[in-house]
């Protein structure tokens, strides 16, 4: 049976798969051979050979308990309250909580836009406050269409900052359990401007001028309406379009799992009070 799975493993690594498929395909190859467990475990107590039936017999119940675990994980993400493997790997000290200046080091990558100066210039953090975007089907087609235009040009790289599996992990547990994404913190975009029509403020990105596409509106600066600043005196400017989102890792029963969310935008503006 080993080998089999063994044969499978080596075969299935031809193919750029999902982690998740993977672990669906050994779970059910593994509920196969538990099967075959209990099958043999059957003949020989029915045969008259009791220890060895009982132990065959054991080794199958306890192989039971994991697969029930791996199929409420792997197919419907969710995990079992009877599931003891996080009180074992905790009692086991499996995974220790990694120094905070080693989560540092880790969480560091040429995709953090923590060092990157925005294309619009530079703003008095004090005023540059958060905002929410919403977009259209349409938009939302542009933002996919600018990641595969980063993507060819080599300025979006889905590595996971070139950490493995691993530290990933220690990275997940030492942050209770918070995602890490591929490509960081976010990417600043190349170029992207904000333009008014009417009483709508649509946001405009993309590799450069002449290759930008609208990919959301402006519906809230801070905690307030766009409706309602607009009738105060403050004039406000987009200081940063941040590209967030896609592929992402976190820790599961024993291994990190791999999903995918939909690569979205977060912007800041800079708000000046007018005289």
């Amino acid at each position: 049976m080993f080998s089999f799975l063994d044969m499978v493993n080596h075969y299935l690594g031809y193919f750029n798969i999902s982690v998740t498929l993977k672990s669906r395909i050994y779970t059910i190859l593994g509920a196969l051979g538990d099967a075959y467990l209990f099958y043999i475990s059957y003949r020989f107590l029915s045969n008259g050979y009791i220890p060895r039936g009982l132990m065959f017999l054991l080794v199958a119940i306890v192989l039971l308990y994991f697969e029930i675990c791996n199929f409420f994980y792997y197919f419907t993400n969710h995990q079992p309250k009877f599931d003891l493997t996080p009180k074992l790997a905790k009692a086991l000290h499996i995974a220790n909580k990694p120094k905070k200046t080693q989560i540092n080091s880790q969480m560091t990558g040429s995709n953090v836009v923590t060092n990157n100066i925005p294309a619009n210039g530079m703003f008095d953090d004090r005023h540059v406050i958060p905002a929410k975007v919403e977009c259209t089907p349409d938009q939302q087609q542009n933002i996919n269409q600018i990641v595969t235009i980063l993507k060819s040009k080599n300025l979006l790289r889905e590595d996971y900052g070139g950490h493995s599996d691993r530290q990933l992990a220690e990275v997940i547990k030492a942050t209770d359990g918070k995602p890490v994404f591929a490509i960081g913190k976010g990417v600043l975009l190349p170029y992207f401007d904000m333009k008014r029509t009417g009483d709508r403020y649509v946001v405009y990105a993309g590799l450069n001028q002449a290759e930008q596409f609208p990919v959301g509106e402006v519906k809230r600066i801070g905690l307030q309406s766009i409706k309602s600043i607009d009738k105060e005196n403050i004039k406000f400017f987009l200081a940063s379009v941040t590209l967030v989102g896609g592929p992402y890792k976190k820790y599961g029963r024993s291994t990190l799992m791999e999903h995918q969310k939909d690569y979205e935008i977060a912007i800041k503006v800079a708000y000046q009070k007018q005289k």
